[in-house]
């Protein structure tokens, strides 16, 4: 087995090749809902903006609050964003190593379901801290989680496009909780302006297709196929979007996330302060 740095460094270029994420994930109720709540923030942004794990740019693409920069791990990644934005500024760069970027350079960052997969996320947050300019702020998201704190998980449908990783236990997906992040945002000394969860309409509008995609990954255990493996996933994010819209429409929203404490995706905005 590979080190795990050196084997996640080499996952995430397979992952930037051949996975288009953007296409798959905010097609989906979660990537709806997440890319809503983090457009509602950048809107009320003015200044530059660094984008810690841009993927192909999407935020970036939409900022205008003032300039951009995006740094990605994955080179493959950052090459599909093209020429299309002359005064868009991007590098191939660690988030658990941003002291590669000058001191107090940025008015804001946004770090989106990156630290997860940060095997030191106390670096991350450090890193934070170093490039944002005193009174700049940040928005850190990333998956929420109940009972058991996740580490390593399975390819799933990563390996179904040809992805591999070198480490006996999958890759590195873990998940934080608010008050987690509160402390890692505290322990670097920077100031938490708010933080909750977000997402929580996924949990009643995938009560029923959660079902449809157990049955279908048991019945795949049989067949072992990488195209009904796909299908299913699909599926199952189509058809929680097809609940989801139908309660809009019943007007049971509203009532619906009312009821539910804690949604599936956690969130802290903090901002460093003047002295």
């Amino acid at each position: 087995m590979t080190e795990p740095k050196k084997a996640l460094f080499d996952f995430y270029q397979q992952v930037g090749e051949r996975y288009d994420e953007e296409e798959h994930v905010y097609q989906t109720l979660r990537g709806i809902l997440r890319k809503r709540f983090i457009m509602e923030i950048l809107a009320d942004w003015q200044g530059s903006l660094l984008d810690i794990g841009c993927n192909k740019g999407m935020y970036l693409h939409v900022y205008q609050g003032g300039e951009r920069f995006g740094i990605d791990l994955s080179l493959p990644v950052l090459q599909k964003i093209g020429n299309r934005n002359t005064d868009l500024y991007l590098a191939v760069a660690d988030a658990e190593n941003l002291e590669c970027l000058k001191k107090n350079t940025f008015d804001h960052v946004l770090c989106s379901e990156v630290l997860e997969h940060c095997l030191h996320p106390e670096k991350v947050f450090e890193g934070i801290a170093h490039v944002l300019k005193p009174g700049g702020t940040a928005l850190i998201t990333t998956p929420n989680y109940r009972g058991q704190k996740p580490k390593w998980i399975s390819l799933g449908p990563l390996h179904e496009v040809g992805v591999e990783c070198d480490c006996d236990e999958g890759y590195f997906h873990t998940a934080y909780r608010p008050n987690e992040l509160q402390e890692l945002s505290e322990q670097t000394g920077l100031q938490v302006v708010k933080a909750g969860t977000l997402e929580k309409q996924i949990k009643y509008a995938a009560k029923i297709p959660a079902a449809f995609l157990l049955a279908g990954r048991a019945l795949n255990r049989i067949f072992r196929s990488k195209r009904f493996g796909l299908w299913n996933e699909n599926f199952v994010h189509l058809h929680t979007l097809y609940c989801y819209k139908l309660c809009q429409k019943m007007g049971l929203e509203k009532w619906l996330t009312a009821k539910i404490k804690e949604g599936v995706r956690s969130y802290i905005l903090v901002k460093k302060t003047e002295s």
